[in-house]
């Protein structure tokens, strides 16, 4: 009878088990990118950002902050939580072994007897174990596993962050280093001209007029220059954040731009995201965890079959035999009157499911958007580098010849000042436009989820 009972009360269960619709995560569609790779580029990720800049100093700050940055430590911490839940989860899965012992003892008043007699002493361990019929605690796992795996990609993510991140930095620092050189040489050549305005208004040849001009644009550049340096000293800081390292005593070489190498590089195609990207990865893990959150909580409307022994130990008297019990036993126990609780975990475990795609969704949207970005910037960037070139060579050799006319009498101030202005903004907008570049691939390396790595933390998906 119980045999024929068993099979019933399974079918019974899994039948009014609800089901859930669960949400699908979504592909990429794009099969190439709209700004195509150079014929000669390297591919992204053949070697560390740093070396494919050519920087010896950004390679040691890099270095400094991927072993101190607190965001990257933080994730770490996030990946040990989650390795614990694992344990815990795998823990779930084994018998329970409980013991006691003790001894019985009685008060005597007696003055010719001892104050207290022992009467027993008893030991004993009880013993469950949970046959896990349907999977239930190993979907568990499984979910558990998962967001170990997750966590990992997310430490993977905030370190190529931080990596791209300690670039972009420090390319901002040595680009305000070249500005500050370029101003600290204008402003040399505007307090040379004001001198010989000076001369020359005692003279005769020259107004109050020119000499106040030219004092105004020197003080310009002045300030200028102190605006540029306050730049630099919170780019340092922003440095020794990144590096996880106390600002006031944050040291870091001098640099310029001339100590880089803009690389060419060529994107992978937009379909390897998904296995380079590890915040996308992140993201599909996730995916994975929740939809084993759903089966445990499935499986939890079907019964569950636990053995266990008690009595497994002795029991002795100090004036009677040795004695020992033994008692086993199973019991099969499937929920009835705690469906409402099981329907609730089920539709919170079907609701992240949907979040968790909608949130994988958005990462991909994400990832291709800056895809897209960065390869435009690189694209930009290097004709806008082209054609500020030709405007410094045309700035330069209409500031010498200006103030060669106006020397000899043949232009005015004005002409002169509008020139060296000129020359002024062409160099600058030089520096600006090769830190554009750099930037852009540092971006484009970010995008495309920087060097391959191996699989994080494979034994989490492979205990």
């Amino acid at each position: 009878m119980a045999r024929r009972l068993f099979p019933l009360l399974v079918l019974l269960a899994a039948g009014c088990a609800p089901q859930v619709r669960l949400a699908v995560a979504p592909n990429v569609a794009s099969t190439e990118w709209r700004d195509g790779p150079a014929a000669t580029a390297e591919q992204v990720g053949g070697q560390r950002l740093a070396d494919a800049l050519r920087s010896a100093e950004l390679r040691r700050l890099t270095e400094r902050a991927l072993d101190a940055n607190a965001d990257i430590a933080a994730a770490a911490s996030r990946i040990e939580r989650a390795r614990a839940e694992l344990g815990a989860a795998r823990a779930a899965m084994l018998p329970i072994v409980s013991t006691s012992a003790g001894i019985g003892t009685t008060r005597t008043d007696d003055k010719n007897d001892s104050l207290f007699r022992f009467s027993e002493g008893f030991a004993g361990a009880d013993i469950s174990f949970d046959l896990d019929l349907f999977g239930a605690a190993r979907a568990g796992k499984r979910a558990s596993r998962e967001r170990l795996l997750a966590a990992a990609f997310d430490r993977d993510a905030a370190s190529l962050t931080v990596e791209a991140g300690v670039a972009r930095a420090y390319v901002q620092y040595c680009a305000l280093a070249d500005r500050i050189r370029l101003l600290d040489r204008s402003i040399a050549d505007a307090r040379e001209l004001e001198r010989i305005i000076g001369i020359r208004f005692r003279e005769g040849a020259a107004t109050k007029v020119d000499v106040g001009l030219q004092a105004i644009e020197t003080r310009n550049l002045e300030a200028e220059r102190l605006r540029l340096v306050e730049a630099r000293l919170r780019t340092r800081n922003a440095l020794a954040l990144l590096a996880g390292e106390e600002a006031p005593i944050f040291d870091l070489a001098e640099g310029g731009l001339d100590g880089f190498r803009v690389p060419a590089l060529a994107p992978v195609q937009p379909g390897a995201l998904l296995v380079r990207r590890p915040d996308v990865r992140a993201a599909e893990a996730r995916i994975a965890a929740a939809s084993g959150d759903i089966d445990a909580a499935r499986r939890a409307f079907l019964p569950s079959l636990r053995l266990s022994a008690s009595g497994l130990g002795q029991a002795a008297t100090f004036s009677g035999p040795l004695g020992s019990t033994l008692a086993i036993g199973a019991s099969l126990l499937g929920p009835i009157f705690d469906r409402g609780r099981l329907n609730g975990r089920l539709h919170v475990a079907a609701a992240d499911q949907h979040e968790s795609v909608a949130l994988y969704r958005k990462t991909l949207l994400t990832a291709l958007k800056e895809s897209e970005d960065a390869l435009a910037g690189a694209s930009q960037s290097a004709e806008r580098e082209r054609l500020i070139v030709e405007i410094v060579a045309h700035a330069e050799t209409t500031a010498r010849l200006s103030r060669m006319q106006y020397l000899e009498g043949d232009a005015d101030l004005r002409t002169v000042l509008d020139a060296q202005r000129l020359l002024v903004q062409a160099e600058d907008a030089r520096a600006l436009v090769l830190q554009e570049r750099l930037n852009a691939a540092a971006d484009l390396y970010e995008a495309m989820g920087g060097a391959p790595q191996g699989p994080a933390y494979v034994d989490a998906r492979h205990p």
